[in-house]
């Protein structure tokens, strides 16, 4: 099998994002009054559900914000992934594992996790980034190989191959 050619594509904010929260915050909140009205249930367990909603809720907008990567590239050099920020005047490269999440075919969700300094194994927590094919849409082929793509292996001396990214 030919690894895929070497492909840099950039990652941007996925601007769905906040229309798509408020979708299920708004979504999870008429499953609640409609199960509020059916049951006729009033106070403990009434306002444990609306507590557990908005703690959730709140929770999610504080934590998700924090987990994507945006404002940057992501890059395969045929070998290995790796992350370059725009706010990284000195053109410095962090080695990254990368999996896909979801695949729509004209938007690519990848979870995204920090390597090692010998690139070997993963550390830091894991992140996702949203990619669309109209941000480079020429590249966008290439770029969908490599992420499907098999990393190189070698062949220990025992025979057993070894992956190396």
């Amino acid at each position: 099998m030919v690894n895929a050619p070497p492909v840099v594509y950039p990652v941007g904010r996925f601007a769905e994002g906040r229309l798509l929260f408020v979708a299920v915050c708004v979504l999870s909140a008429v499953g609640l009054l409609s199960w509020q009205m059916q049951t006729l249930v009033t106070g403990f367990k009434l306002w444990a559900a609306w507590g557990l909603w908005v703690a959730c809720a709140g929770s999610a907008a504080l934590w998700a914000p924090r987990q994507t990567f945006s404002g940057g590239r992501l890059g395969w050099s045929g070998e290995a992934w790796f992350w370059q920020a725009h706010a990284d005047l000195a053109e410095q490269t962090q080695a990254v594992a990368v999996s896909v999440g979801l695949d729509t075919g004209q938007g690519l969700l990848l979870w995204v996790q920090p390597l090692d300094e010998q690139g070997g194994r993963a550390q830091g927590r894991l992140r996702s980034a949203w990619l669309q094919a109209g941000a480079m849409p020429s590249k966008w082929h290439g770029f969908r190989c490599a992420v499907y793509s098999r990393p190189k292996t070698v062949a220990l001396s025992d025979g057993r191959p070894q992956e190396l990214v």
